[in-house]
């Protein structure tokens, strides 16, 4: 367990770090005004929803790396194949956010067709038009984690969720603020964070000794579509897992947004609180999947596969189990921080946050549950059978319950 939580801890305040970046925009968009933190917030549920689907398909490029770079002691001329993996994966981020850019265009009539009110279509347009030129340096530093996580260096990625963040909120604050761009200035600084962290990161990585031998810069014939190949098969699988997931948790934005601005502000914040948890859990259950791939890569112990799984689920839960209890007991603090009390939807968000907040930390440890145990059938090529179960379950069970507990409560 020990070792576990070793590897973890620097991938969980990367996450908590990362989170930190949302929470500064959110926090510069209530500065704008409570209408512009609900039209960001719808904007960043539709964003994020795009983006952690894709991002799960490419981000399963680390587990087959793990494995990859674990099969070298049988087979020592393995470079060729991590190469593959990696250019595959680059190639596939490229083609990706290529051809989403015009799906951004046609948003404005989606959103509308679902109910959202039609004064925070415009601001949150301008917010996702700013924020779609991050799609494409974001999957590149998720490829390049993915690298580092397999060959066990998490502290790289650390520092670069530290840096990002750092860019993030300077950048954002100048261009939203002192050069009143508002909230496209906001997108505009983490697009423009985005890409100059892509870049460094990518001098410095493939510059280390342990690194050098897949560069992607070097060896451009080995970029081919055959090379995308392992990654989808792997990766459709967790992209499905993910989209019904998040599918939900946007849904219920959309949800909440037909009740009116001040419950989609709620929503949001109360949603952030659950990201914090999901950080959590997800630097945990992805420590534990790395590993696990190491395992089934070197040997396919059974046992240590078995042990590993054990203290990611142990870990995982209990941090959720604290993190329920801090925010449950008392959260009116939350709309003190998120909202303006002169503002006129302040107290609407006084009143809503702590039952809320109750829903949200009943979630906390099953969502941790699931996490885990997903990413660790993930560290094992095992993806088909729970991604249909987790659709099953969301699209079933999730979207319906929201829909009549909407109209109930």
């Amino acid at each position: 367990m020990k070792n576990l939580a070793k590897f973890a801890v620097p991938l969980i305040i990367s996450q908590l770090v990362a989170q930190l970046m949302v929470l500064s925009d959110i926090w510069m968009m209530a500065r704008i005004g409570v209408t512009s933190m609900a039209a960001g917030g719808l904007a960043g549920s539709v964003f994020g929803f795009i983006f952690v689907v894709v991002m799960s398909l490419i981000g399963s490029v680390t587990n087959l790396l793990a494995i990859a770079q674990a099969e070298k002691q049988h087979n020592l001329g393995n470079n060729v194949q991590m190469r593959g993996i990696l250019k595959g994966a680059i190639l596939l981020s490229v083609l990706i956010s290529m051809a989403l850019l015009p799906l951004f265009y046609l948003l404005p009539a989606l959103l509308l067709m679902t109910g959202q009110p039609a004064e925070i279509i415009d601001p949150s347009m301008l917010y996702l038009h700013s924020l779609k030129w991050s799609m494409l340096p974001n999957l590149l530093i998720v490829v390049f984690r993915g690298l580092a996580l397999a060959l066990g260096s998490p502290r790289s990625v650390l520092w670069v969720s530290v840096i990002t963040v750092i860019l993030n909120i300077v950048f954002s604050y100048i261009l939203a603020f002192e050069l009143e761009y508002g909230i496209a200035g906001i997108g505009y600084g983490t697009s423009l964070a985005a890409w100059i962290m892509a870049v460094c990161y990518a001098l410095w990585l493939f510059r280390q000794p342990q690194f050098v031998p897949y560069k992607p810069w070097a060896k451009w014939f080995e970029y081919k579509i055959s090379s995308i190949k392992p990654i989808l098969f792997m990766g459709l699988s967790v992209a499905l897992a993910t989209m019904t997931e998040f599918g939900l948790i946007s849904g219920a934005a959309l949800m909440a947004g037909t009740l009116g601005v001040g419950s989609l502000a709620a929503h949001q914040i109360a949603l952030q609180i659950l990201s914090f948890s999901w950080c959590i859990s997800y630097g945990f259950a992805q420590a534990t999947s790395i590993l696990v791939s190491h395992q089934y890569g070197s040997s396919r112990d059974k046992q240590a596969i078995v042990k590993v799984a054990r203290h990611g689920l142990i870990l995982a839960s209990s941090s959720s189990v604290l993190i329920g209890l801090m925010f449950s007991i008392n959260p009116e603090w939350l709309s003190q921080w998120f909202a303006r009390p002169g503002d006129a939807l302040f107290d609407e968000l006084v009143d809503v946050l702590p039952s809320l907040m109750l829903v949200a930390a009943a979630c906390f440890v099953v969502d941790a549950w699931q996490l885990t145990g997903l990413n660790i059938l993930r560290g094992m090529k095992i993806v088909f059978a729970p991604a249909l179960i987790t659709a099953v379950g969301y699209l079933l069970a999730g979207l319906p319950a929201a829909r009549d507990f909407l109209q109930s409560f």
